[in-house]
């Protein structure tokens, strides 16, 4: 055969061939870069979303939870404080486009019923600022101005509990998508493996596709650690919104509730006992000589002997029974109905029994009595405030005469 015949025959098979690699090279390549930037601008979208998703729950944690606006708005109820008008202000612009922006995302049906709970509460709160303005210029009481501009809170922490769970259900779905992308971007190398050439050949000229598969992998981690840090941010708000709660219902010095959660909880206790046609009674309980206490023994034994008479009169209740401090030396309780009316009598004596038991603990040759007034519910008036004026004036009767007594309605 002819040199020139064998080699130009043999020249189409090489050229064939090459062509034929270089095609499958462009192919392969072709593919690779075609899924890692489909993984890069799928990742890329969802990291913009995650990371607004997770913002806006955070500033609406803090919008909601401890030092947010409804902190402030109940601290300046509270203090009437008319510093803290302008940041409620600003905490109520900030929270309004924390919730704009929110909305603007793609939220499903849970997500948006929960955004408006939100908005709706945060709405009757800005609607209350003027009506708290003005009734702190007209000289209310703190209990009067809460009673008028009290928002029912609850509503919108559980919303933003929903909204934390489909959030993380959000993260989780979309992060099994991402992970099919990438065990798909994964299974597609492995199949190139078998052409060892064309492998060589793409990991060499586009070995950024490993590069970003591994940049991606750290990112993924990076989004699950700031979802786990947003829950427990979550948690924290929670735990602050109840202790805060519960401060503001307590005395800070004695730990027995105060004059607020005494008016609102005897409240509840005086309807439910007209409910069901039972009685009661009302007592208010006046350290004798408190101010010759805090001048003979100084404040800090003073402190000690209000801590001490909260103690023997909490432990002098009985199921049902109440106790709070309403003033600085004053504690009132709420007595359940005895099965006879003169019981109240014996049960009186024995809490002033109790009361007048030796305080020379605290101080040496410190003593402390204590003057009762009592009024009965039905018997003597059916609204709280009626009833705790009877049993003040009673209490103030005893110390008049005497001191160190009881002063009940003869039975």
């Amino acid at each position: 055969m002819d040199g020139r015949l064998i080699r130009k025959r043999f020249g189409r098979k090489i050229t064939f061939l090459a062509a034929s690699i270089s095609i499958g090279i462009l192919l392969m390549g072709g593919i690779l870069l075609y899924l890692s930037s489909g993984v890069r601008d799928a990742w890329n979208s969802y990291s913009e979303i995650s990371e607004s998703r997770n913002t806006a729950l955070s500033e609406l944690h803090r919008a909601i939870g401890y030092g947010g606006f409804i902190h402030n708005f109940k601290n300046y109820v509270l203090r009437k404080d008319v510093s803290l008008l302008n940041k409620l202000d600003e905490d109520l612009s900030k929270a309004f486009l924390v919730i704009n922006t929110y909305s603007s995302l793609n939220l499903n049906s849970q997500e948006k019923l929960s955004l408006q709970i939100i908005k709706a509460t945060f709405t009757r709160y800005q609607e209350n600022i003027d009506v708290a303005r003005f009734a702190i210029d007209s000289g209310d009481s703190i209990d009067g101005i809460d009673a008028r501009v009290r928002v029912d809170d609850s509503p919108a922490l559980t919303a933003l509990g929903v909204m934390q769970q489909e959030n993380h259900r959000y993260n989780k779905t979309v992060s099994g998508d991402m992970n099919k992308q990438i065990s798909f971007l994964i299974n597609v190398l492995l199949i190139g493996l078998l052409a060892m050439p064309f492998v060589v050949w793409a990991a060499y000229h586009y070995h950024d596709v490993m590069s970003r598969f591994i940049a991606l992998t750290i990112e993924k981690k990076q989004v699950d650690k700031a979802l786990v840090d947003t829950a427990a941010q979550a948690a924290e708000a929670e735990e602050k919104h109840i202790e805060m709660a519960y401060e503001a219902y307590h005395c800070e010095l004695t730990r027995v509730a105060n004059r607020k959660a005494f008016m609102k909880t005897g409240q509840v206790i005086l309807t439910n006992a007209r409910q069901h046609k039972k009685c009661l009674s009302i007592l208010f309980v006046d350290v004798d000589d408190f101010k010759f206490i805090n001048d003979t023994y100084g404040h800090d034994v003073g402190d000690k002997v209000l801590v001490e008479v909260a103690s023997r009169l909490s432990v002098a209740l009985r199921e049902g029974d109440f106790v709070a401090r309403i003033g600085g030396d004053e504690f009132a309780m709420i007595i359940q109905c005895p099965e006879a009316v003169n019981n109240y009598e014996r049960l009186a004596g024995r809490l002033l029994e109790t009361m007048n038991e030796s305080y020379e603990h605290l101080a040496e040759g410190l003593e402390v009595s204590c003057s009762v007034g009592g009024a009965f519910y039905p018997k003597e008036g059916e609204d709280l405030e009626g009833l705790i004026r009877i049993a003040d004036e009673r209490m103030y009767s005893v110390k008049k005469n005497g001191k160190n007594g009881v002063f009940l309605p003869v039975s």
